[in-house]
């Protein structure tokens, strides 16, 4: 299954920071809508994913087929978790997608050009959240006749695009899964690796932006995991003012070059900041209130292993919704690859879905 990326404008987008301005996403599809419009699912994706959540590859153009599959393409197809044959599944590129480099995304943010100036965008270009990301992806549901939602899911980021769907739009949506995620981001997470990669990138863009890629990969695996990728090795003593690149580095700097030339610095920069601020309390009186807004059935998916969002965050959230009330599930992943479990190993979870969906649990 190849998929054609689609393209999604609001003229005048009002961002929570107050300013309104023209922006532009991309979104994916997968499967049919029924005819009642009743059988969608958003999949919201994480911080450096793309809308190219599914399928075996996409298009560029008419004629140019790329094979890349989705980064949860274990999960949306015919059979699977989200199932293609029952559901309508949309994917959205967030405002300001760190990888704008990448020929499948389509985003507005700071790489963008000011119309009034001739020049990017660059830090003047507004802050933008969560919540903005929701309302973007509200508005082109609405474009496409979808007014409710069977599930809004996703991983890290995306679970917490997930959440707030169902504490702004409560009446909206009839499940939320969120993966390796969390209501509010810790003041740990906030400032390693968050903080640390603004820093870099602001002292220096071209070095920073691979110093941030760079400290967030490694914080997105686990102490086991590291060791066994990179294991142990003996430096040898060098010579005075020498110094010698020692092994882990060097296999660590092969992921980041992969990585780097998609990325804009001021991209990451941005997508930093949002989930440096991101609480589900945020408009509401306390972060209770905001959860007491919840209607849909929740399922929350940590990963025990997760140094960027631990497993205690996401069974304190769950324990709360339940103090409210709330239909609230938890199930661990047990595994040494950390927060990167919820990509790399996505069918680990794939029957927990299964059973949420089809209200089996």
């Amino acid at each position: 299954m190849y998929i054609t990326k689609q393209s999604f404008t609001v003229q005048e987008f009002l961002f929570e920071a107050g300013v309104t301005m023209p922006v532009t996403a991309g979104y994916e599809t997968y499967g049919e809508l029924n005819e009642d419009k009743s059988n969608a699912i958003l999949i919201c994706h994480y911080f450096s994913g793309t809308s190219h959540a599914g399928g075996d590859g996409y298009r560029i153009g008419s004629d140019q087929v790329i094979q890349e599959p989705g980064w949860w393409s274990p999960l949306i197809g015919p059979g699977k978790a989200f199932d293609t044959e029952q559901y309508f599944i949309v994917c959205m590129d967030v405002i300001s997608n760190v990888n704008v480099k990448h020929p499948n995304v389509i985003t507005t943010g700071p790489a963008t050009i000011d119309p009034s100036t001739g020049q990017r965008y660059g830090l003047s270009f507004p802050q933008v959240t969560i919540r903005d990301f929701v309302r973007l992806q509200k508005l082109l549901l609405e474009t496409l006749g979808i007014n409710h939602l069977v599930c809004v899911a996703g991983p890290s980021m995306g679970g917490m695009q997930a959440l707030q769907w169902a504490v702004d739009y409560p009446d909206d949506i009839d499940h939320v899964i969120a993966v390796v995620s969390t209501g509010r981001t810790s003041t740990y997470t906030s400032v390693n690796p968050l903080q640390l990669g603004i820093e870099a990138i602001l002292a220096n863009e071209i070095a920073g932006v691979y110093s941030a890629i760079k400290g967030m990969t490694i914080q997105a695996y686990s102490y086991p995991y590291a060791e066994q990728l990179w294991g142990y090795e003996a430096v040898k003593p060098s010579l005075r003012g020498e110094l010698q690149p020692i092994h882990f580095h060097q296999k660590l700097d092969e992921i980041v070059n992969k990585r780097v030339e998609t990325v804009d610095p001021y991209h990451w920069l941005y997508i930093s900041r949002v989930c440096q601020q991101f609480t589900l309390e945020k408009g509401y009186d306390s972060y209770e209130a905001a959860l007491s807004r919840i209607k849909a059935n929740v399922l929350i998916i940590p990963t025990v292993s997760d140094l960027i969002f631990p497993a205690s965050e996401s069974k304190d959230l769950v324990d709360r919704l339940h103090r409210l009330g709330r239909t609230a599930y938890y199930h661990e992943l047990v595994s040494d690859n950390g927060h990167m479990e919820a990509i790399i190993n996505s069918p680990s979870y794939s029957e927990i879905i299964s059973d949420f969906l089809g209200g089996k649990l």
